[in-house]
Order: C-alpha cells, then structure tokens, then sequence
C-alpha cells in the first residue's frame, strides 16, 4: 500500500528544498563581503592614520627640532616630549593592522628611518650639553629634515599600497559577485522549475479540498444542512473533510431531534449576543476592508490596511511608553484615515505640527482617545460634515500644546465646569463618564506630574477644543511613573 503523503511533510520537504537553494549562495555571500568589509576597513584605518603620522613627522618633528636647536626647548623638555618615540609606537600599532609582507617592509623602512632621525636629534642633545658651536647643530638639522623628508616618502609609499591592496580586494568582490550572480541565476530557475512542477499537486492536495470545505462551511451557514464533500485525495484533508461531513449528519439528526428546542434556544442566544455585543474598532476596520475589497476599491483597502498595521505597530511600540512626537502624530493620522476611509464624506481631519517638535518624546496614545471622542461623542451625532482639527507646537516656555478640535454636538455648559474640574481634581476624582479622557489625564499625571493638564472648551451645537500641555523631552529619553498623589 503506498504511502500517503501529509500536507505537513509536503510542506516541510519544499520549505527545506527552498532553504537549501537559498542558504548556500546567502553565507558565501556574507563570508565574502565581511572579509572584504574588514580588509577594506583595516585599509582605510591604516591610510588615515599613515597620512596623520606623515603630517606629523613633517610638522612637529621638525617644528621640536628647531626649537631645540635655538634654545626655545631644554635638553630635559625635548627629551619627555620627543615625539620620534611617540610615532615609533604608532607605526608599530598600525603593522599589527597589517597582513602582506610589502606592508611590513615599508613600514620597517619608516622605523629605521625614524631611528636615524633620532640619532641626529640625540646629537645635537649632546652638542647643546657639551655647549658646541651653533653651526655644528644647524648641520645636523640637514640631516634631520632629510631623514623627515624620507620618513613622509615612504609613509605615502605605504598609502600606496593599502590603496592597491585595497583594489585588489574589490576585483576580487566584483568576481565574486559575478559568480554569485550566475549561480543565483541556476537557483532562480531551479526553483520556477520546482514551484511549476509541484503546483498542480498543491492545487490537487491542498488548495482544491480546502475551497470544497470552505464551500460546504458557506452551505452549512447559510441552512443547506444537506451539502456533503466528496472524496479528497489522501492526507490531513481527507479526515477532516469525514469530519465535517459526519458533523453535518450529526447535526441533522439533532435538528430533527430538537428542533423547536435548538430554535427558541438559538432565538435567545441571538438576543443576548445582540444586547452584548458593542461595535469595536478593529471590527468596523476589517469589515469595511472586507467591503472595500468586494467593491474593488484596491487601492483604498491598502490604504486602510496600511493604516491600521501602523496603528497597532505604534500601539505597541515593542512595550516601549515613550515615542517621538511625530509617531504620536503618525498614530492619530492613520486612525483617522480608518475613520475617514469608513465615513466617507461624512468626516474631513486635518493635522498642523511645527516641524521642530517632531523630535521629542511623548507618552504614547494621548491623542488618539481624545479624537475618538471628539468623533464619537461629536462630529458624529451631527447632520454636518464632521471636521477634526489637530494642531501641535511648542510653547514660550518650552512646553509642547496639542489641540483637538470637532465641529461636533459640544458640551453643556453644567456639564463642561463639572469634567473641567474632575480634569483639575486630577488622581482624586473617580471622573464617573469619560473613560478615555479620564484615562489620558490619569497617564498624564502620574508620568509628567503637575505639568500636565487637560482643560476643554466647549459650544453646544458649535463643537469643542480639548487642549493638551506636557513638557518637553529630548528624544530618546525616558520618565517613570510619578509618586504623587494630590
């Protein structure tokens, strides 16, 4: 009896064939671009500071030597600052760096002739100390500014060859790169070869049996309590297509069985969920993608699907509770793009930020609870087209100000003093309506302190203004809960 082959080992024999093709030519790659990666940076150390120990042999070895040859050092001064001694350990340094015995060579001619160089300054030492004649010393200064002059020559010799090492590595990756292209190129076409071969068995095994279940779970919701699959090939599928179609005989007989008991039953169920349910954000959004799509409105179900992965993106922010302003401001841009995409022309927004605050770090979602309000308990329960303002900028006093502002219904004046002052009553209230203000303000106050505060202005049937202050943080910068209590 042969075999039968599971979707799972299916999918696992192409998952490693397609790791196999990629892996290979992906670590010969990193292995040739890091070694280069480092040679190149093992060149370029080595060039820059070759050139800076050049400048200084041409500058301060002479520049000390001079000094010492007129008087305006001492013996005992040159001596601690001799600088031959200083750039004999950088030399050594830089030919720890390096790998071909060209490199070694030019760099032992530079020691020698730094040696020589010191020698001539260690005799017009010992000249100054033995009090001869000036003229000897200026003699000597010849030799020295020729042996600097010599030690420079070659240090550009070295650059010279850390540049041709240098280019010697990059043909080598430009080759690399070709064969890397070629085999990648047989790679490619191994695998359209290996995805062509084996998509008529997908499409048998898999795709054609999951449509088949789908269809019979589309006939089940909709009442055809008699639709039954046929026989699908033999994997996973099959016992799952037996199931289903056992499912549905079971649930024939049950209906039968308790038919006015499952339908008063379902009837209350039907009720309670009604009675419980409450639109959901998230549920609106993938509804209206799922609308959009059936329209064919492409480019809007990206638009909205882009939106709304930003959205949750900066929701969570890898647990972080502080972001820059201007993901604060992309998170409130992309939820009211969901809501203009759902609303149509029922609801316009527009958002004004300073360029130079786009830096800071806020608490996150501040402002997306206040403009969920602003549309739910505003724009929204009013006939006119409802308009979203968000303005953001930085205070006199270095303090950032956010403004929401609708066009909606408004607050009665009673109403407002009473949310002002539980804005103002800050952790002491129990702010009885409002759980997204209350909740911001909340956050406000025991991260920012006192800084913070929320004050609304409002005109029934005109609309409101919720203003926001915090103080500033540079990016990147971080603050703890406060430990206060009103």
């Amino acid at each position: 009896m042969k075999k039968q082959t599971t979707i799972k080992s299916l999918l696992q024999r192409i998952s490693w064939l397609m790791l196999v093709l990629s892996i290979v030519p992906l670590i010969i790659s990193v292995l040739i671009y890091t070694r280069y990666l480092f040679t190149y940076e093992r060149s370029v150390g080595n060039i820059s500071e070759a050139n800076r120990i050049a400048n200084d042999v041409e500058e301060k070895i002479i520049e000390e030597a001079w000094s010492l040859t007129y008087g305006q050092l001492t013996p005992e001064e040159f001596t601690k600052s001799n600088n031959v001694h200083r750039i004999k350990k950088e030399i050594r340094q830089i030919k720890k760096n390096t790998q071909s015995t060209q490199e070694r060579a030019t760099l032992n001619i530079v020691t020698r002739s730094l040696d020589n160089v010191n020698n001539y300054l260690e005799k017009i030492v010992a000249n100054i100390e033995a009090n001869e004649p000036f003229q000897e010393n200026q003699e000597l200064m010849v030799h020295v500014e020729s042996a600097t002059n010599l030690v420079h020559d070659i240090l550009q010799d070295f650059v010279n060859v850390e540049i041709k090492l240098a280019a010697n590595q990059s043909q080598q990756v430009r080759q690399s790169i070709i064969v890397l292209s070629v085999i990648e190129a047989f790679i490619i076409a191994a695998i359209i070869f290996f995805t062509r071969s084996t998509n008529t068995r997908l499409m048998k095994q898999i795709q054609q049996p999951m449509e088949e279940m789908i269809h019979m779970a589309d006939a089940l919701s909709d009442g055809k309590l008699n639709y039954r699959i046929n026989t699908l090939p033999g994997n996973e599928l099959q016992k799952l297509s037996n199931s289903m179609n056992e499912m549905a005989d079971n649930l024939v007989v049950l209906l039968e069985e308790n038919a006015l008991k499952q339908y008063n039953l379902a009837q209350s169920e039907v009720r309670v969920l009604q009675a419980q349910i409450t639109p959901h954000f998230i549920y609106n959004s993938l509804d209206a993608i799922l609308v959009l799509e059936e329209m064919g409105e492409s480019e809007k179900v990206k638009e909205m699907t882009y939106a709304l992965s930003d959205f949750f993106r900066i929701s969570l922010s890898q647990g972080q509770d502080w972001i820059p302003v201007e993901k604060e401001i992309k998170h409130i841009h992309d939820y009211l793009i969901i809501l203009q995409i759902r609303y149509g022309d029922a609801l316009t927004y527009s958002i004004e930020i300073e360029e130079k605050i786009k830096d800071y770090s806020i608490l996150k979602m501040i402002l997306q609870p206040l403009i969920e309000n602003a549309v739910y308990h505003g724009t929204k329960l009013v006939r006119r087209t409802g308009k979203i303002i968000v303005q953001a900028f930085l205070g006199e006093q270095d303090e950032l100000h956010f403004y929401i502002i609708d066009n909606g219904k408004g607050i009665p004046e009673q109403k407002l003093k009473e949310i002002n002052q539980e804005l103002a009553d800050g952790l002491d209230t129990d702010f009885t309506e409002g759980y997204g203000l209350f909740n911001v303000n909340k956050r406000l106050l025991l991260y920012y302190g006192k800084e913070a505060k929320i004050t609304i202005t409002s005109i029934v049937d005109k609309g409101t203004t919720v203003h926001v202050t915090v103080p500033t943080m540079q990016k990147g910068a971080t603050k703890h809960v406060q430990s206060f209590y009103r």
